[in-house]
């Protein structure tokens, strides 16, 4: 008796199969559709999430690094504040730089804040640090590039400010500590 099931499990899985192998040029014929057109390349709006995503990556390791600065220079670890400066000028030369520009040059009003907000939290950096002259050098660049920008407002450190009023306070700052 049991050759006897297990000679109609055999038949149910050969005929089985072999619906299966008839039904099945037909169901993919079903199934076919014309090819879809190939992948166009990443829009615009894609890019700038990119480049937006990348710009606040870079504004929050200036705050971090920002932080640091300032926790080392008020607990007078003023060596350790100095050894921040190979690996600032390295990430502000080989990222932050490159991705304000790229962002000031794009017409997205957003993206051109948040690549104030970064030049700004950039020259406070040099300040805290004591980078006069690249501190100088940012501001100028600065009124240069966001000129059409004064009115625009910021946010600085959970402030917000227009952007002609923080350059005028980070000018004040400048000039406090080229007295010293």
């Amino acid at each position: 008796m049991d050759h006897g099931i297990a000679l109609r499990w055999k038949q149910a899985v050969v005929v089985t199969g072999l619906v299966s192998l008839l039904a099945a040029p037909a169901l993919f014929a079903a199934e076919a559709q014309p090819p879809a057109p190939p992948q166009e390349a990443p829009t615009e709006q894609a890019s700038d999430l990119g480049l937006e995503l990348r710009l606040q990556t870079v504004k929050k390791d200036l705050l971090v690094m920002l932080n640091f600065a300032e926790h080392f220079i008020a607990s007078g670890e003023t060596k350790t504040a100095a050894q921040l400066q190979a690996p600032l000028d390295d990430y502000l030369r080989r990222h932050a730089d490159y991705l304000v520009t790229q962002a000031v040059d794009g017409s997205n009003i957003e993206m051109t804040q948040l690549s104030a907000e970064i030049a700004l939290v950039k020259t406070r950096l040099l300040i805290v640090l004591n980078y006069r002259d690249d501190a100088g050098s940012v501001l100028t660049e600065m009124k240069s590039l966001y000129a059409p920008y004064q009115k625009m407002s910021v946010q600085i450190q959970g402030k917000t400010t227009t952007l002609d009023e923080a350059i005028r306070q980070l000018d004040t700052d400048l000039a406090r500590i080229a007295k010293k």
